[in-house]
């Protein structure tokens, strides 16, 4: 019986640390295919890095969405080298393009606590707390509307079961 989970996956390292982390963080995916049995295809893409902006003029090219929208998720590593691209090229051309046109403006990450794990929250179980961060990107957010809005607070919350 063929596996009915398959998921495309557009890989795209970008700059810097990208470059570097990609690469570990598609061997953990190949890992979990593996141990999760679901398969994966991994599309890799040399677009949204500075290197591309050098050869192009410009972070992607133009057919970036028509190349990318169809795939189930994206990738993607880090942007940015200010030595050779202003920030506001590289993120402008690029990330915040991802999150606008997919309508990506909440970068949500739960938290759980893994059992054997040591944690500031000493003597919970690992089904005791349930957490999740949610960082709302401002970068596209105009500055004017940015005024408006409270900063965001060092505080974190969590809710006990």
């Amino acid at each position: 019986m063929e596996n009915s989970r398959r998921y495309r996956i557009a890989v795209i390292p970008g700059d810097g640390i990208g470059k570097e982390v990609v690469p570990e963080g598609v061997r953990v995916l190949e890992a979990a295919a593996a141990k999760y049995g679901f398969d994966l295809e991994l599309d890799s893409f040399d677009f949204a890095s500075c290197d591309y902006y050098q050869r192009h003029g410009k972070m992607m090219p133009d057919d970036w969405k028509e190349q990318i929208g169809s795939h189930d998720a994206i990738f993607f590593g880090a942007v940015g080298w200010p030595a050779t691209v202003p920030d506001h090229v590289s993120l402008w051309g690029s990330l915040i393009l991802f999150r606008r046109e997919f309508d990506q403006y909440v970068n949500l990450r739960p938290v759980r606590l893994m059992p054997g794990v040591p944690c500031p929250l000493a003597g919970s179980r690992a089904t005791s707390i349930s957490m999740s961060c949610a960082r709302i990107p401002r970068a596209n957010i105009p500055r004017s509307a940015a005024r408006c809005m409270p900063a965001p607070s060092a505080r974190s919350s969590y809710r006990k079961r």
